[in-house]
């Protein structure tokens, strides 16, 4: 099963794509019922989103975030992090 590794607030969170995109969130977010949701078909923003949605939180604390979309299925989001600091 693919999943969403989040590193978010201090935290690492394992979470299914299930638990990111319920079907209220799939909605708002712009994703069809019935897709089944992989990191070759969910952009950047609709995990910006929807993870927003998980958290309980603005949009604009994922700004910062890097989405990495894997060619294996999974999605990891972090901290955009600057090398050589």
């Amino acid at each position: 099963m693919s999943d969403v590794h989040v590193v978010y607030n201090g935290r690492n969170d394992d979470l299914t794509f299930d638990q990111v995109f319920t079907p209220e969130r799939r909605a708002s977010v712009g994703i069809a019922e019935g897709v089944v949701i992989s990191s070759s078909n969910v952009t950047e923003d609709q995990m910006k989103r929807a993870l927003s949605q998980y958290y309980d939180v603005g949009v604009g604390e994922f700004n910062d975030h890097f989405v990495e979309l894997n060619p294996n299925g999974n999605v990891t989001v972090r901290p955009s992090t600057p090398f050589g600091m």
